[in-house]
């Protein structure tokens, strides 16, 4: 029998790592619900003036003042403005007209960006202690790797941001990238969107995208993470800032994305209090003989959980001859697994949504 080699992984016990306390198990928040220590990607297109948003969050957050409507916290800021000069920034800041606070130190160049920056901002960061805060416009302008060779290009970036995460979790602080989006919009999943491999959207902790009707002033802010809940930010540019008009929630995003044949059958089956028959059938009874019943089979069975059981709406199917006969029940009466009180709340909301 062969010796048994002595294991290098250092394992922990589940059962006490469940059972005690973990110092710094959630990251802070430098801005409320859109920024926590870590590594955070804002991205957007070119002139989609993401520039000018990073510099009222440096100000906001120097000056401990609301950014976007969300609470932040106070801490020095240290902005590395690489693509712009002394002159513009000054301009920028008297449109904004927000005198800027002592802890607020920007940068508009490194120097030496592709091998020293990693140096460059553990100097800065030991130099002032108080900086919470750092933001770096742009993220091309410190890549140590060629962005556009697919050599290894996944495991470049994942290296480069890597080193720049170990830096913000150990020392407790945010680093803001600014970045850019590819020219293709994915509509599936707004984070394919960020420019760049799958490595620069899985590092971050946080991604924002920042979309900007080519020409108009109406915008949304995109914000996705893994400690905080989606929302999205209906925003409107009032030279020289954004302004935001509607915050939608996780919940309010997820109700745009429901397709409207499902609402369609929530309100037929609400109004008649159930149904049995074919897809075909359905689809008759509410006036879209035109879709496919597979399409909308698999429709309500992906939204089943999220819109039609909250609502008290069940169903099951069993193959009758060639069809397939549907069942249909709404129930005042919570199903198994659900409370009571979040069926009223669906009910009130989905009330609401017809008003």
């Amino acid at each position: 029998m062969p010796e048994r080699k002595q294991s290098t992984t250092n394992f922990k016990s589940a059962e006490e790592l469940f059972y005690n306390p973990v110092e710094g198990g959630k990251p802070d928040m430098i801005v409320d619900g859109l920024i926590p220590t870590g590594l955070t990607i804002i991205a957007g297109a070119p002139k989609s003036c993401k520039s000018w948003l990073m510099l009222r969050l440096a100000l906001s957050v120097s000056l401990g003042e609301p950014f976007l409507g969300h609470d932040v916290k106070k801490c020095d800021v240290a902005y590395y403005a690489l693509e712009d000069t002394d002159a513009r920034l000054k301009s920028r800041l008297l449109d904004i007209g927000t005198a800027p606070p002592p802890g607020l130190i920007y940068a508009t160049s490194v120097k030496d960006p592709c091998n020293d920056f990693i140096s460059d901002l553990e100097r800065c960061l030991d130099s002032n202690p108080g900086v919470g805060l750092v933001i770096v416009d742009t993220l091309q302008k410190i890549r140590t790797s060629d962005p556009t060779s697919n050599a290894n290009q996944y495991a470049c970036e994942y290296e480069e941001l890597a080193r720049l995460k170990e830096i913000a979790d150990y020392r407790r602080i945010a680093i803001v990238f600014v970045h850019h989006t590819r020219k293709k919009h994915d509509s599936k999943d707004g984070n394919n969107d960020v420019l760049g491999s799958s490595a620069v959207t899985g590092t971050a902790d946080m991604i924002l995208i920042l979309r900007k009707n080519r020409g108009g002033t109406a915008g949304t802010l995109s914000v996705s993470g893994r400690d905080a809940p989606d929302i999205e930010l209906v925003m409107q540019w009032q030279h020289p800032e954004w302004q935001v008009i509607e915050e939608k929630s996780e919940e309010d995003i997820a109700r745009e994305n429901v397709p409207e044949i499902v609402y369609s059958v929530v309100d037929f089956l609400m109004a008649e209090g159930g149904f049995t028959g074919t897809m075909s059938a359905l689809l008759e009874e509410i006036g879209l003989p035109h879709v496919k019943p597979h399409v909308l089979s698999r429709a309500l069975s992906k939204f089943h959980d999220e819109v039609l059981l909250p609502l008290g709406i069940t169903y099951s199917s069993a193959r009758v001859s060639s069809d397939r006969n549907y069942v249909f029940t709404v129930s005042e009466e919570p199903a198994a697994g659900q409370d009571s009180g979040n069926r009223d709340d669906a009910r009130d909301a989905y009330d609401a949504s017809l008003l």
